[in-house]
């Protein structure tokens, strides 16, 4: 081979040698471009997961308070105990969405952001049930305060009217008392009580003590003037009684019952006067004279308003 071949030969292979070098240089910097860039996704990424992980546990936190946020009402409040367990199981309902989507290893922003948007739909709805509670419990404080004032003023009340009842016993005692001196002290009297046995010859009445003699029994009597008794008509009962101790009396001659102290007495005759409480009256009783009738001492009662206002006395022979 001569020396122009020769050197056409170097020439070639020095040509091949800086294309195979200028290829390795293209292929370099790629891998090497390509080297850098990894790098820099990876850094990128590193710092994504990084960010998540602190919001997740930021999340978890914040889920883990408002978790617990409605127990604390549980007992304080018994009657509201049942409205806390409804409110309970639709936050945990919400809860267990929320922890399932941070349980997972590596959550995307977009996933983040949907975990934060749920957390602040279960802090509202935690909210709203528990100023529905402070509200009740309020509302059950007042009923208890306007209860208690109630119930102090049913005391004071029943304090009350048991003082007037005391009072009013004492005052009906009083009255009772002042009703029966009203009554003792408005008795009347009957005075001058004058007994005889009357003979009637004509329009004439002759006074006669023989049995045998008499037509009839006259009692004649003045009743005592009494500013405390009530004026008007009175009845005057007189009752006989003879020496046998019974009262003399005959229906057919106007004799009947009255009564004394809720007790029925036979009366023998009885008299209607206009009493005058002011200048009294004056009283006659007259009776026939019946068979049967037998001598002896006889006793005059006389009654008026239930009690008896005096005595007179008649001896027959």
């Amino acid at each position: 081979m001569d020396h122009q071949q020769q050197i056409a030969k170097d020439k070639r292979t020095k040509t091949y040698l800086i294309i195979i070098i200028g290829v390795l240089f293209v292929i370099n910097f790629a891998l090497l471009y390509n080297l850098i860039s990894k790098d820099k996704i990876l850094v990128t990424t590193e710092n994504k997961l990084e960010d998540t992980t602190a919001e997740k546990q930021q999340l978890d936190k914040m889920l883990d308070e408002t978790e617990t946020l409605l127990l604390e009402y549980k007992g304080k409040n018994t009657q509201l105990d049942s409205i806390i367990d409804v409110k309970n199981d639709e936050i945990a309902i919400k809860v267990a969405q929320i922890r399932k989507m941070l349980s997972q290893g590596n959550i995307t922003k977009a996933q983040l952001e949907d975990a934060k948007t749920e957390m602040s739909k279960l802090r509202a709805k935690i909210a709203s049930a528990t100023h529905m509670i402070d509200s009740l419990s309020k509302e059950n404080m007042d009923l208890k305060i306007a209860n208690s004032t109630l119930t102090d003023e049913n005391s004071t009340v029943k304090e009350e009217v048991e003082t007037q009842k005391s009072i009013n016993s004492s005052l009906t005692d009083q009255n009772k008392k002042l009703g029966e001196k009203v009554k003792v002290a408005s008795r009347l009297k009957a005075t001058n009580i004058k007994t005889e046995g009357i003979m009637i010859k004509g329009s004439k009445e002759k006074e006669k003590s023989r049995l045998s003699k008499i037509d009839r029994v006259k009692v004649q009597f003045n009743i005592d003037k009494n500013e405390i008794a009530d004026a008007g008509q009175k009845l005057v009962y007189l009752r006989l009684i003879g020496p046998n101790g019974s009262t003399v009396a005959n229906q057919n001659a106007g004799s009947g019952t009255f009564d004394v102290a809720g007790e029925s007495i036979l009366y023998t005759s009885k008299a209607s006067v206009n009493f005058n409480n002011i200048e009294g009256s004056f009283v006659v009783i007259y009776f026939d004279k019946i068979p049967g009738m037998s001598t002896g001492n006889y006793r005059a009662l006389l009654y008026c308003d239930e009690w008896m206002i005096g005595e007179g006395s008649l001896k027959l022979k």
